[in-house]
């Protein structure tokens, strides 16, 4: 069950890390003068819409996997009760709940990251105000471009 979840959720965990880290970087770019804290709120403004339409996409992958299952339960003409309780739907519902769970956290925490990392990089400033950014030669020694 533990692998089933972390396989499970690993690649939709890497879209949203992914995604809310560029759109962090995007904000910077569009506004270098915005602090971490300005930062942070846009991108976890962008990352609630994210979020959920990715833990919809999560449940509807489940459900996907687990209908045939539900469909040898409706064959078989079992009650809502017992399909609720049999251990492969509760299966279904752990791993959609406890990947949820865990979409859910890394946004913050990846937008957090990323507004300190994306904020502390200010070589992209003297470049956008039209300086020429300096070029590292084979040497170790700057040039200008």
């Amino acid at each position: 069950l533990l692998a089933g979840v972390i396989i499970g959720s690993l690649g939709v965990l890497d879209d949203v890390t992914v995604t809310q880290t560029s759109a962090v970087w995007e904000l910077h770019q569009a506004d270098p003068t915005m602090g971490v804290r300005r930062l942070y709120k846009a991108g976890i403004r962008i990352g609630r819409d994210h979020i959920a339409s990715v833990v919809n996409t999560l449940v509807l992958a489940y459900a996907g996997a687990a209908l045939p299952l539900l469909l040898l339960f409706s064959i078989a003409q079992s009650s809502v009760g017992v399909v609720a309780n049999s251990e492969l739907v509760a299966e279904e519902i752990v791993r959609t709940l406890v990947g949820s769970i865990g979409l859910v956290a890394s946004v913050p925490v990846t937008t957090v990251l990323a507004a300190l990392v994306v904020s502390a990089d200010r070589t992209g400033l003297g470049a956008e105000a039209g300086a020429p950014a300096p070029v590292r030669t084979g040497r170790g020694r700057r040039r200008k471009t």
